[in-house]
């Protein structure tokens, strides 16, 4: 018991849905089928075949058996019949504004009678089959109902909806274009939500891309179009401002076909994988059905209308099928099925309702209840957005940690371990940028090579840990020295080196005298030479560059080593050996 009330708070929010759309769905039927003066007992009474013109002209309700019968269900007829007489009498007390009819009729000619006068023709007598279509009768009585008998003559070739009234009302004008308005806006909503969710979807693939699960968006797209059209073709408003009411007929029909085939291949796409079978299983039995009654209406059969017995039964069963899997589905790792079940719980019922309505003619009301599952979609909708919006921002951290960790091994492999400066590899690449700044765009540019002096002396005194730690404050303080227009970078050994862009040979000078200065400072006793050179335009070269301030380097030494010397203090005969060959770690010599 206490595991059934935990499942309860926490499917609370999804209960307080389906019980608001249940609510809000049970207010707008009781709104619009409630009427003071329509309850009146209906009675039929059936003839054999056509009536003639002169029985059409001549109709007196006196010359007929009138039996009673259970309203809103067709009377009871035989098999062939084509035509059936529904008569009411209206009760004398009944007030004179009163002076409204309001019915609905599916694929059938219809005439009205008041008492003996005929005052309302719709169809074609000559064509039992013409009439085709769900069409809306708003008729209005000059002396009004009170007292009379008002008759309905229906007639029709398609037997299975030939004495079926969807609905009947009297009442004041006010009253009924109530009715119709209300419905009408209930309608036009639901169309509207619709249309707002396919902008909803279509605006999250055209931001997000169609890529992998987000096939599923193009699935409830089109079954949101597919309940558009539908809604069209249920709904009188727009076969009454458009008119073809033929046309819409056939679309509800088609619709009523693929609607469910489209939820179903969404209910797949969500559903744990070992319950996907069971609803591709519901999607080939739809569409086989839509494949026979397209067949069958082709050849003349009447296919969409006359499967519709077949159909309702089959669309029952395969939505209790798509509901168990729902169920069965495990919300921790498709928690889409949460919300994928109330839509379908609320598709289920409320097209069993409209089944019982339309279909079998149990209930009559001027609405289709199945126009409230789009408020049952909304948050099944919303929730697919919202989880993929979050596995997209799982997907872009994921990635840009990858990235993160992408560049990091990057600058692994391009700085060196210990002191953080770019190690000698990046050299070519650094001369070669800034080399083509100073020559395209005139920047000047310089070049310091320096090294600690007796370097042997502090490992032996230091031992390698002293001199590592000596090599690491080098860096340190050249980092907190220099900016984005310079490349500092570990030579090898105790060797580093210095690019420097927008510095001339003075300008370089003067740095690498401020870095000295500070290092002399900082390095308890350490000191370091510096030896500079600077860029000479197009006819320069990587390795005269490095040569030019190599023998600055030496002239440092010379100096007494702890200073900086620069290429213009070197003589032009000067053949000093080089020292740009040094591998990266070479074995300590001392300067």
């Amino acid at each position: 018991m206490s595991h059934f009330f935990q499942t309860l708070r926490e499917n609370g929010v999804i209960l307080l849905c389906m019980a608001s759309i249940a609510a809000m769905a049970i207010f707008a039927w009781q709104s619009i089928s409630f009427s003071l003066y329509s309850s009146i007992e209906p009675k039929y009474a059936v003839i054999n075949g056509s009536p003639a013109y002169k029985d059409i002209i001549g109709f007196h309700p006196g010359k007929f058996d009138w039996q009673p019968y259970d309203y809103p269900a067709p009377p009871p007829m035989p098999a062939d019949t084509q035509t059936v007489y529904l008569s009411w009498e209206i009760p004398a007390t009944t007030p004179l504004f009163v002076n409204q009819l309001l019915f609905t009729t599916t694929n059938q000619n219809v005439y009205v009678y008041l008492d003996n006068e005929l005052i309302y023709v719709h169809g074609n007598w000559s064509d039992l089959t013409g009439s085709r279509g769900r069409t809306l009768h708003f008729l209005h009585v000059d002396e009004g109902l009170s007292g009379k008998r008002l008759t309905i003559l229906l007639n029709s070739g398609y037997a299975n909806w030939v004495g079926s009234v969807d609905y009947f009302f009297i009442g004041s004008e006010k009253s009924l274009m109530r009715k119709i308005g209300l419905a009408d806006a209930i309608y036009i909503a639901s169309i509207s939500i619709a249309l707002s969710l396919i902008v909803f979807l279509v605006m999250d693939l055209v931001w997000r891309g169609v890529e992998g699960r987000r096939k599923m968006h193009l699935y409830l797209i089109a079954f949101l179009v597919s309940f558009i059209l539908w809604t069209t073709g249920t709904s009188s408003f727009f076969s009454r401002i458009l008119g073809v009411p033929a046309l819409w007929w056939e679309i509800h029909l088609v619709m009523l076909y693929i609607m469910p085939a489209t939820f179903a291949r969404v209910i797949q796409e969500i559903v744990s994988p070992a319950y996907t079978k069971a609803a591709h299983t519901s999607i080939v039995v739809y569409t086989l059905l839509f494949i026979v009654a397209t067949i069958t209406e082709l050849c003349g059969f009447d296919g969409y209308m006359n499967l519709l017995y077949i159909f309702y039964p089959i669309l029952f069963i395969s939505c209790l099928v798509l509901i168990y899997t729902l169920f069965r589905s495990n919300t921790k790792e498709t928690p889409a099925c949460r919300y994928g079940l109330v839509a379908m719980i609320s598709l289920t019922g409320f097209v069993g309702v409209d089944a019982l309505h339309w279909e079998y003619h149990l209930l009559a009301a001027p609405l289709s209840c199945t126009i409230f599952s789009i408020y049952a979609v909304i948050p099944f909708v919303f929730f697919l957005i919202r989880q993929q919006m979050q596995e997209d921002a799982a997907l872009a951290q994921k990635n840009e940690t990858l990235a993160r960790e992408l560049q990091e091994s990057q600058n692994e492999a391009s700085r060196d371990f210990l002191t953080g400066a770019f190690n000698r590899h990046q050299l070519a690449d650094g001369i070669a940028k800034f080399s083509v700044l100073a020559n395209t765009r005139d920047f000047k540019f310089s070049f310091a090579i320096f090294d600690v002096d007796h370097f042997k002396t502090v490992n032996d005194t230091r031992g390698h840990l002293g001199g590592d730690h000596i090599l690491k404050q080098i860096a340190d303080t050249v980092h907190a020295k220099i900016d984005r227009r310079h490349i500092f970078i570990r030579y090898g050994g105790d060797e580093f080196i210095l690019l420097a862009l927008h510095h001339d040979l003075h300008q370089m000078v003067a740095l690498c005298e401020e870095l000295r200065k500070t290092l002399e400072q900082t390095l308890d006793g350490v000191t370091m030479s510096f030896g500079v050179s600077t860029w000479h335009g197009t006819g320069d070269h990587m390795a005269q560059l490095m040569e030019r301030a190599d023998r600055a380097l030496y002239i440092s030494k010379e100096k007494g080593r702890n200073s900086v010397s620069g290429e213009d203090e070197v003589p032009a005969d000067t053949n000093a050996p080089t020292t740009i060959t040094t591998p990266v770690d070479p074995p300590q010599v001392e300067r």
